[in-house]
């Protein structure tokens, strides 16, 4: 059970006296008097200079422990105490923006949210290419055997059509005619890719 604000893990037990002696008591009354007054509006202030509510609630609670270890206590101005809290709250905003720029955390996505990209073809994709290429064959298979032999001496063998004419005995012309035609066989069957 707490009986005070809690500062970065430390408990202040306002209410126990047993714990404390009473100079320590009446400086975390007032320090807790500092707390209450001040957290709102410099969550406010903070709010305007970082990136997020944890980041707020962060520097609020380290601006706390450091006027802690200045101190604090009520030899000065109330005054004096919160314009060093708004300094250090300020400086330590600082620092967080500079910190998560130098690790670019603004620039960072969890790769959960992060679709790859594959270098494989979608299982949809294979499908469909075996789908054309028994197409493919199907259609070259109906071919008259001079005009397949000379489309796949074209295609996979990469002859040009006077070494095919020669090849085959025919005429650079009829290499031509023969190509056509499969061409034509072809793109009735796939629908203009051929």
């Amino acid at each position: 059970m707490t009986n005070g604000p809690s500062i970065a893990g430390q408990e202040l037990l306002l209410d126990s006296p047993d714990s404390m002696d009473e100079s320590c008591i009446g400086q975390a009354q007032s320090f807790d008097a500092f707390f209450v007054e001040h957290r709102r509006a410099l969550s406010a202030f903070l709010r305007r200079r970082t990136a997020t509510e944890d980041d707020v609630q962060e520097i609020v609670q380290e601006s706390y422990m450091r006027i802690l270890h200045y101190g604090y206590d009520d030899s000065r101005p109330a005054v004096v105490w919160k314009s060093l809290l708004y300094r250090i709250a300020a400086n330590l905003a600082v620092s967080r923006l500079r910190s998560d720029r130098a690790h670019n955390v603004a620039g960072q996505q969890s790769l959960d949210d992060v679709e790859l990209a594959s270098e494989a073809p979608s299982q949809e994709r294979t499908v469909l290419a075996q789908q054309e290429l028994e197409l493919i064959r199907e259609v070259l298979s109906g071919l008259s055997p001079k005009c397949r032999k000379v489309f796949l001496l074209s295609r996979t063998h990469r002859k040009t059509y006077p070494e095919i004419a020669q090849l085959c005995g025919i005429s650079v012309k009829m290499v031509e005619k023969y190509i056509s035609q499969a061409l034509a066989a072809l793109r009735v069957a796939v629908g203009g890719y051929a």
